[in-house]
């Protein structure tokens, strides 16, 4: 037995003591697992792949991995790893874009005889935002509001059958402008990140010999939080099943908060009640507290049975403060946190994140947490380092330069793995080896964390990002994060007294806070969580007037709540939003 196997075998047998995760562990057929916060979801999943890899799928096939997002997928491959199953091919782990882009549009879109660019490029984000800006004026004149762009993304997502009554019946304005954008994507040569998707569903439900391709190459697909992936994954999803690939769907509806970009959480539930499907909720919550638990449950409609692993009962404190979201953070900076660091000696800062619905409220914390030098790490539209793939492998990179070198801390091995998976387009072995080269060669001469950011990131785009980059389709939206990264080092720009070392540490570091929104926050834990701008109006937003938005800001605020493992702190202004009424009443 390989050393693999016998690792996954050892830690498996901790799945035991909890029978839901042991029923998924042991399925053998398609298998839907419904995981709430805290439930060790990312476990049972990892050891189910490692153990379908062991005992099921045999060379040269492979399992397809499919998530919402790239800090999902880092997660998941992580977990893999100290499995012992490493990026030795057996495992496609990507986001649904890249899924598509790899496995069915690059291959297959060709032969099929769809249209598509020729060589296929992927348009940047500012490349697709001025061809929308074209497509608006031609179809309406003036210039598109953020607004309609999001109105019409969501539409593309969520009716995909261009030639369907629906469609057809739709706001004339959003489908003219999707169809004009659409075409001026063609005659430019590029095909946008939505579009990858619209390609893959239309290959695998009109093509036959493309499902048996997919089917001998994976007979197992997995996909990791399924809620958020919407109805074009769904598609998918449904005609691989129905052409024989078992699928391993994992996800929790009550978390479904991407509802602005198409994303709905009854096709979760769909799925799971599809005839020959098995399903498990995973009840236990390893996170929370009792009476985090008991607050979280107040705010869905019908909320599962989970319940603490382990009996503690945690707190839920309501604080009522007559000012705006910066009086409440400088409340939160100068009296709560400190209090809460003084009672619980083995925390630290980073133990502890404050949640905020919004880019202002954010920055408004920010400046709280300025005024007085506490250093936070800061993850929303504000701040200029984004939570992306290239962003990931760069400040691994730059711990690596700052000192992981000689520490062993990021090895130059888990660098060039990462580096392989983030650059996947074709190429040869000679190719390859060439680039591998020159990265190593990059980073050695890098190796100074008290460099200044900037040049540091100035060396890497010459010496070889910029030719890597505009060499693969997948990373099209990184040549944009990329530069904006740059341009944050600018003199005068947030990032411009920043080392290398300071870099790499970002988010890392025990010392910074964690200020970030509750969108980005999903699928991290800290010990402590304070909410703030909990007013009536606020959150729910004035927006917020649907049954369906309503129910989705509660399922946000639910979100947020179960960030925190022992405590949570809840800060309104006035008159307090009714998800805090009906947490009231349940504590």
């Amino acid at each position: 037995m390989s050393t693999h196997a016998a690792l996954y075998l050892e830690i498996a047998e901790d799945l035991r003591e909890n029978e839901d995760q042991w029923r998924a562990y042991e399925s053998g057929g398609d298998c839907v697992i419904l995981a709430g916060p805290g439930s060790g979801k990312t476990k049972t999943i990892t050891l189910k792949i490692a153990r379908l890899l062991a005992e099921d799928v045999r060379r040269p096939r492979r399992i397809a991995c499919i998530t919402y997002s790239n800090a999902c997928a880092g997660e998941l491959q992580s977990r893999l790893a100290k499995l012992g199953v490493e990026d030795d091919g057996r495992v496609a782990l990507s986001t649904v874009h890249s899924f598509c882009l790899t496995e069915l549009v690059s291959p297959y879109a060709a032969m099929a005889g769809i249209a598509i660019p020729d060589p296929l490029k992927v348009a940047t984000p500012a490349q697709s935002r001025e061809l929308f800006k074209q497509a608006y004026q031609q179809s309406i004149g003036g210039n598109p509001s953020s607004s309609f762009r999001m109105s019409c993304d969501k539409l593309r997502r969520t009716i995909v059958d261009r030639d369907s009554q629906e469609w057809r019946q739709w706001v004339f304005r959003e489908t003219q402008v999707v169809e004009a954008y659409e075409a001026l994507l063609l005659e430019n040569g590029v095909i946008d990140f939505d579009g990858l998707v619209l390609v893959g569903l239309q290959l695998v439900e009109n093509n036959k010999w493309v499902r048996n391709a997919v089917l001998a190459k994976y007979p197992v697909v997995v996909i990791d939080e399924y809620q958020d992936l919407g109805l074009p994954l769904h598609r998918i999803v449904l005609a691989l099943r129905a052409a024989g690939i078992r699928i391993f769907a994992v996800g929790d509806p009550d978390q479904s908060i991407y509802g602005f970009t198409g994303a709905q959480p009854g096709l979760l539930r769909a799925l799971s009640q599809m005839p020959g499907v098995e399903v498990t909720t995973l009840k236990l919550n390893y996170r929370c507290a009792d009476n985090i638990i008991a607050a979280s449950k107040a705010l869905l409609p019908e909320p599962g049975d989970f319940r603490s692993h382990d009996g503690r009962k945690g707190e839920i404190r309501i604080h009522r403060l007559e000012s705006g979201v910066r009086q409440q953070a400088d409340y939160s900076l100068s009296s709560l946190i400190p209090a809460m660091l003084e009672a619980n000696p083995s925390w630290v800062p980073g133990d502890i994140a404050l949640l905020y619905r919004s880019l202002n409220e954010g920055t408004s914390i920010a400046k709280s947490a300025d005024a007085i030098g506490q250093r936070y790490f800061r993850l929303d539209n504000g701040s200029p380092i984004k939570r992306t793939r290239l962003t990931g492998w760069l400040t691994e990179a730059a711990q690596w330069c700052a000192g992981g070198w000689q520490t062993g801390k990021v090895t130059l091995a888990h660098l060039l793995k990462l580096w392989r998976r983030l650059f996947r387009a074709p190429a040869s072995n000679a190719e390859q080896l060439a680039t591998r080269r020159k990265l190593i060669r990059v980073l050695f001469a890098q190796r100074d964390g008290a460099q200044p950011l900037r040049q540091w990131l100035l060396a890497l785009q010459e010496g070889i990002l910029k030719e890597t980059l505009a060499c693969e389709p997948g990373l099209a939206d990184e040549v944009d994060n990329f530069a904006n990264l740059i341009s944050g080092t600018a003199p005068g720009a947030p990032l411009a007294a920043f080392t290398v070392e300071i870099f790499g540490n970002q988010g890392k570091s025990p010392d910074q806070l964690n200020l970030m929104t509750i969108h980005s926050s999903k699928g991290l834990e800290f010990q402590a969580v304070i909410m703030l701008g909990l007013e009536e109006g606020e959150f729910p937003s004035g927006y917020d007037k649907s049954e369906s938005q309503l129910l989705e800001a509660a399922r946000l605020f639910y979100v947020g709540v179960t960030r925190a493992k022992s405590q949570v702190h809840l800060i309104y202004d006035c008159k307090e939003s009714p998800f805090l009424s009906a947490i009231r009443e349940s504590v």
